[in-house]
């Protein structure tokens, strides 16, 4: 299975790493960079129905102790899109501004 980010994808892990880089330890940061590398190696392996359905054709993990989400499509029977790092402290309206 090919994983594929989203510009959006890449700015919000982006941002996610500059913000816990100001509030949390370098071990908690590199605890978030594998689980949320573990999910893409899951992906890969094509368990993209594991996860928790967000819409119809959208699904989501939790990583980083449970505060962020990242969200995902199925584009063909070959590829997914990671769409989306969201931090769940945020408004959750902004999901779905973000998503559009």
């Amino acid at each position: 299975m090919r994983i594929i980010f989203s510009e959006v994808a890449n700015i919000s892990y982006e941002n996610i790493i500059e913000f816990l880089s100001e509030t949390w330890t370098e071990k908690q940061i590199n605890m978030f960079i594998d689980e949320a590398e573990k999910v893409v190696g899951k992906l890969k392996e094509g368990k993209f129905k594991l996860y928790q359905k967000h819409t119809n054709d959208i699904r989501s993990a939790l990583i980083g102790k449970k505060h962020m989400r990242v969200f995902f499509r199925m584009e063909n029977p070959h590829t997914i899109r990671v769409l989306l790092f969201f931090d769940m402290r945020q408004d959750p309206q902004k999901i779905i501004d973000l998503l559009q």
